[in-house]
This record gives C-alpha cells, structure tokens and sequence, in this order.
C-alpha cells in the first residue's frame, strides 16, 4: 500500500494500520478532526489557528482537559514526522474512543488519535487561475451552535452537498434553514464590497476555518449576517480552506464576477498566505 493510503491508528500507545469497531467516533461520530498542511520542513504555519479550534471543539465535547497536550505530544511523533517526507499534508481524526453501548460517554474516556498523511494539491489558484464555478446548495445546514465553529465528525450535510453538485461546480455555497449564507460545502468563503472584506456569522452554523481564522486576525474584516442577494452583489466572492487556499470565484448560480481591482486583492490576500508556507 502506498505510504499516502495509509492510516495510523494510535491504539494502547503504539501506531497500528486498524481503527476499533467499538470507537465511538465510528458508533457516534464522537469526535473531530483537523486537515493540516505543512510548510517545506514539517512546521504548520497555521497551527495557532488549528490548536485554537481543536480546544473549541475539546471543550464542546467535554473532552478530557488535557486531551489537547495528549494531540499535540501525538502529532510531533507521527510515522511521516521526519523532515524529509513528501506527504506534506494530512487529516488528524481525535475520538472519544472506545465504551460500552450507548449515547453515555465512558466516565474516563481513553483517546483514539488517527492520522492519514497525503500529498496535498497545488494551491487552488495556480490550477483554476479563472477562479472556480459554484452554485446554491439545496442542503441547508441545521442552526445548531453547540456544534458551530469546530470540525466534529458529523459531516453528512456536506456528504449531502457534495453528492448534488452539478458536473462544472467546484464548490457550493451553503445556506443555514434560515435562509442565511453560511459557507462553502468544503470551505469559508468572504465578500468584497468595495474594497471591504465580509464574511458570514459562524455562531449557529458552519466551520470556522484555519485560513478564515488567520484572515480575520490579520485584516480588518466584517461578520455578519449574509443572503443571497449580498452574495451575489458583491464585488467578488473568494472561497478558502487549509489545503485549498485562497481561490476566487469566477460565477456563481450564473452571476459572474469580473471586478478586476476586487480580483487583484484577493491573489493579494493568496500571496500573503503562500508566503507563509515559503
């Protein structure tokens, strides 16, 4: 099997090729995960924003406290940890681990830690350099803010999503059931509106982005409420996640965008994050 199929299962302190059938992440979907790219060298450029999200999602869950040193201990000690390594990517999986059956946690629940390297894709821009085609999803995302924010395990909306795309969708924006924009199916996405960066509110749905995270730490940005209308009056509209990038888009649901100054600020916004991985 090439190393890039594999998985690692951290099971009783040693790396195995099997994950537990009793894992409550399997069962329940009691858990989350992140998709990490690596810098050339083996640093995470945005792990800051990654480790504030996995704490989010810990305490969401009412993990174990000191479940997060456990992660950070386990993934410096990775079987692809050596520098040299092309698989410059990978998605870390963190379950409850295993219990007796039931929706009860176990009282002292035991981790299971996953990890599944890759060779990630050039950055979306530099493969669609037109900027990518979406369109309105017809799955709208539940309004549920214990789960807002973090990656948890529960991915069958975007499973949904992404089965319904049509064949020249790259993406697709997704709406909350009150209507309101919230995110692409795989990604964050941000308006501009003269010049001004706007993104949707993650407090009742979605996944607050790595990418969204340092965007919103480095630039002046608003959050707020968004609806189709906005969306599809704006300047331009850019979508972005870890592995992705920074990608503009070209259309969406037939709406082109074709502001060239509003284009320019977002390969801007995508040189900025490149250089962090120089």
């Amino acid at each position: 099997m090439p190393e890039s199929a594999r998985a690692y299962a951290l099971v009783d302190g040693q790396w195995q090729t099997h994950w537990p059938s009793t894992d409550r992440g399997l069962q329940y979907g009691d858990g989350l995960f992140e998709t990490i790219r690596f810098a050339p060298g083996g640093h995470i450029p945005l792990w800051k924003y990654h480790r504030q999200r996995l704490l989010q999602g810990l305490c969401a869950l009412n993990f174990p406290i000191d479940s997060l040193k456990q992660i950070e201990q386990t993934l410096a000690q990775r079987p692809d940890a050596a520098s040299d390594s092309p698989l410059q990517a990978g998605k870390l999986i963190v379950t409850r681990g295993c219990g007796p059956r039931g929706y009860a946690p176990p009282a002292t629940p035991e981790l299971l830690i996953q990890w599944q390297p890759f060779v990630p894709q050039d950055w979306a821009c530099h493969r669609l350099p037109q900027g990518l085609t979406a369109g309105f999803s017809d799955i709208a995302l539940a309004i549920q803010p214990a789960l807002a924010g973090f990656k948890h395990l529960n991915r069958l909306e975007q499973v949904l999503a992404r089965q319904r795309f049509e064949s020249d969708w790259q993406e697709a924006v997704m709406l909350d059931t009150a209507g309101q924009v919230i995110e692409g199916c795989m990604s964050n996405l941000f308006l501009l509106e003269q010049g001004r960066l706007i993104t949707p509110d993650l407090s009742g749905s979605g996944v607050n982005g790595v990418v969204r995270r340092w965007l919103l730490s480095q630039y002046n940005v608003t959050v707020t409420t968004i609806d189709r209308v906005r969306l599809l009056a704006a300047d331009a509209v850019f979508f972005c996640n870890s592995l992705q990038g920074i990608i503009s888009a070209a259309q969406i649901n037939g709406q082109a965008f074709e502001h060239s100054s509003a284009q320019q600020q977002i390969a801007a916004l995508q040189q900025d994050l490149e250089n962090l991985y120089a």
